[in-house]
This record gives C-alpha cells, sequence and structure tokens, in this order.
C-alpha cells in the first residue's frame, strides 16, 4: 500500500515497545511467579514483546490506515500475541533447555496485554483528535479536484483527523509547507504550474508528495474504474517481489491441508447443519453452482442450500437484499456464511483459496465483461471465499453494485500480499462476529 498515505498513531515504537514488555512482565510474573526462573523469564518477556511487535508492524496495527476494519486491530492482537508468547516459550526451551512459562499462563497472559496495548492505542488515538493532531494537507488540485477530495473526506468518516488546504504560493513563486505537511498533485493542475521549481524544491526538502489517484484510492480502498485501464493499473500495483511471489505458490500446497484440518475439525457443525436442512426442506442438502475460476476454468461451488429446490426454475436471477427465496433456515446461513462450510470441499480441490474474488457465475460473467471495463482481471488470481470485496460491501444485486466489487477486487490485484491476506482474514472474522454481510 502506499506510505504515502499512512498515519501515525501511537506513543512511538520505543514507547509502545516499552507498554508491551511491561505487560507482558506484569501479566506473566502474575499467572506465573514460581516455575521460571528470573532471567529466562525476563528473556522471555524481551522476546515475545519484539516478536510481538514485529508481527504487528508488519501488518500495519500501528499505522491508522484508513480502510482498516472496526476490528482489526483488536482481532490482530488476538491472533498475534498469543502465537508470540507460545512461539517464545518454545525457543527458549528448545535454546535453553529449561522450562519457562506454561501455555496456560501463556495464553492467559496474552488476554490482558491485548487488553492494555489496544487500549494505549486508543487512548493516543483520541487524545490526537482532541489535541486537532491532524494530517495536514496542502493541495495543488484543480478547483473541481479539490471539491472532489473534500467530499470524499467527508463520505469516509475521516474528517476529523484529516484536514485539507490549497497549497499558497507566494510572489516569488517558492511555499511556505511545513515538514509534517503532505502536499497532493495532480496532473491537471501540476500541468498549468507556469514555474514547475516550487515543487521540484519541495521534492528535494524531503516533502512528502501524495498523488491525489492514488490518495483518493487508498481512502477509499479501491480503484475508480471511471479513470482506470490497463496503463494505470499496472501503475498503481505495487511490486511482486519473490517473496510475495513465493507466499502465493507456497499457498497452494498450503492451504488444502488447512482445509482438510478445519473440515474434520467443523465436522459436528457440518452434521448439524445438514440435519437442520434436511428436516425444514429436504433434500438435496448440498447446493451446487457453476462458476469461473482462475483464468477462466469452470467448476462447481458447493454450499449449503439456503432457497428451495425451484428457486432459480425461471433462469439465473441476482441476489437481493431480503430474497424472498430465501428459506428462514437459509436467511439465518447466509447471515452467519454457515452455508459456505462446503466450500472447504473447493479448496481441498484446489478450486478456490481462502482469499480472493469471489467466483462468478458463467451467465452473469458474459454480462459483466461487456458492461465494465477490466472484469477479466479478475480471472488472473485464485477466487476466494472471502475477499477485500466481501469484507468491504455485501453480495452484488446489480451491474452497478459489481462494478463497485470489481473496484474493490482490483485494489486487491494491485496490492496483493501477505499482510493484506491477513488483514481480510481479520476483517473477515468482525464481519462474522458481527453478523453482517448476508442477504
Amino acid at each position: 500500500m502506499n506510505a504515502g498515505v499512512v498515519e501515525k498513531s501511537g506513543f512511538g515504537r520505543e514507547v509502545d515497545f516499552l507498554i508491551m514488555a511491561g505487560s507482558w512482565y506484569l501479566f506473566g510474573s502474575l499467572f506465573e511467579p514460581a516455575r521460571s526462573t528470573p532471567s529466562l523469564f525476563f528473556a522471555w518477556v524481551l522476546l515475545a514483546s519484539a516478536l510481538s511487535m514485529l508481527a504487528l508492524s508488519m501488518t500495519r496495527y500501528f499505522e491508522w490506515h484508513v480502510p482498516k476494519g472496526e476490528l482489526s486491530g483488536a482481532l490482530s492482537l488476538f491472533l498475534i500475541l498469543p502465537f508470540s508468547a507460545l512461539v517464545s516459550s518454545a525457543l527458549l526451551s528448545l535454546t535453553a533447555r529449561a522450562p519457562t512459562i506454561g501455555i496456560p499462563a501463556a495464553l492467559r497472559a496474552s488476554v490482558w496485554v491485548v487488553l492494555i496495548v489496544e487500549s494505549s492505542q486508543w487512548i493516543m488515538l483520541r487524545f490526537r483528535r482532541m489535541t486537532e493532531r491532524k494530517w495536514n494537507l496542502k493541495t495543488l488540485l484543480l478547483p473541481e479536484e479539490r471539491e472532489g477530495l473534500s467530499e470524499q473526506i467527508k463520505a469516509s468518516g475521516v474528517s476529523g483527523w484529516i484536514k485539507a488546504q490549497p497549497w499558497e504560493l507566494n510572489g516569488e513563486g517558492d511555499s511556505s509547507l511545513r515538514g509534517d505537511e503532505t502536499l497532493v498533485i495532480s496532473r491537471g493542475a501540476a500541468h498549468k504550474l507556469e514555474n514547475c521549481a516550487p515543487l521540484v524544491r519541495a521534492h528535494l526538502r524531503g516533502q512528502r508528495i501524495v498523488d491525489l489517484t492514488e490518495l483518493l484510492k487508498e481512502i477509499r480502498g479501491r480503484v475508480r474504474l471511471h479513470n482506470s485501464d490497463a496503463w494505470n493499473f499496472l501503475l498503481g500495483s505495487a511490486y511482486q517481489s519473490p517473496a510475495i511471489r513465493f507466499y502465493f505458490l507456497l499457498k497452494t500446497f498450503v492451504e488444502p491441508v488447512l482445509a482438510a484440518a478445519l473440515i474434520l475439525l467443523s465436522s459436528p457443525l457440518w452434521i448439524a447443519v445438514g440435519l437442520a436442512v434436511y428436516l425444514t426442506g429436504g433434500r438435496p442438502i448440498l447446493y451446487r453452482q457453476s462458476r469461473l475460476g482462475y483464468r477462466g476454468r469452470p467448476f462447481f461451488l458447493y454450499k449449503f442450500r439456503s432457497m428451495p429446490v425451484t428457486a432459480e426454475r425461471s433462469g439465473p436471477a441476482w441476489a437481493k437484499v431480503k430474497d424472498p427465496r430465501v428459506t428462514p433456515l437459509g436467511g439465518f446461513l447466509r447471515k452467519s456464511h454457515l452455508d459456505e462450510l462446503p466450500q472447504l470441499f473447493n479448496i481441498l480441490r484446489r478450486e478456490l483459496s481462502f482469499v480472493g474474488p469471489r467466483p462468478e457465475r458463467p451467465e452473469f460473467y458474459k454480462i459483466l465483461e461487456e458492461e465494465i471495463p477490466l472484469f477479466s482481471l479478475r480471472l488472473l488470481v485464485h477466487p476466494g471465499i472471502t475477499g477485500w470485496a466481501q469484507s468491504k460491501q455485501s453480495y452484488a444485486g446489480s451491474v452497478e453494485e459489481c462494478r463497485t466489487k470489481l473496484e474493490y477486487d482490483l485494489y486487491y490485484l494491485q496490492n496483493m500480499s501477505p499482510v493484506f491476506d491477513f488483514q481480510i482474514m481479520v476483517d473477515t472474522i468482525g464481519l462474522l462476529i458481527r453478523g453482517n454481510g448476508g442477504r
């Protein structure tokens, strides 16, 4: 993601580390004060704190990023901190050959550390907004562009911490930019400048300069199709490093194993849902639907049936809000996303990934490819059970909603990375907890 469109939060890395280490020391010793020697326990505290800070930094926890989900920060902590505590304990056990801290104590301590760290970040963020330490933007834009930026800032709910003002040039053509201000420019406004020296001087002074299109993309968390083509899409894409490419290669081998494990662990739930579908609507319990996968290969997507068998007797139809075709049990399954459990079989067969654009039905794909530019780019990656578009928008029930959904999918394609996949998974867990997303 564009580093120029990130506002820092927290107290600073050093203070954040001290809060993290102090919390681990306090609650670790509270739950297990006797079994660990002081030196090994202190080493465990430092190692757990370092691993936690490293993982949280990689997932951008300490950066207040505009498209971040409501619960993603707290959920990131709940996933990362117990893992860091257990890995640190295991590493010290192997190297020091002595017990450090037990698994139950590490898990109990991590819950309290989550509360302390998340509370400290929340307090600091509120303090910054109360003291009006806003992200100051100086804009070099055309009038209509400046108005559009202001409207987008208000619509995104971030006007409380983003302050945008025009960039005023003095009579000599120089600027009065401060070091904490970000300059937002557009190609059209820059071309109208008679003297571009102020822009170059700002760049040479180390001033942060952001393109308007990139800023709007990051605020919205999606690509705008009205001014995008293949050229702009490529220019706005993040570099796919060898490490990132290796991660996506590794996914194709690891995900089927994870899917098999999840199928075994969730088998009682499968039996309960299958029995409920059978008792309320008879057979078939599972419903299969033709979808287009990686590079346009057709496959059958499996779900627990949430509609009557005759729901599409007249042909394929868009999903609707409060769709009358959905049974009462089907409404619950869709809202809780339990109807999608059988898609673990699709992951097992390498037809789906855990994260990626949702696969489209062939009947709708032909229409959407003709109506929406760049729609075929979705087929260049493996489709997923969940994705960036699913975490930001519910089912698409029209061509226009599919256009918006594609803008989110293209944003994912531009920024694909392990960190982004982790953020999407965390946001999806938040949706499941809140019961959002079903129709």
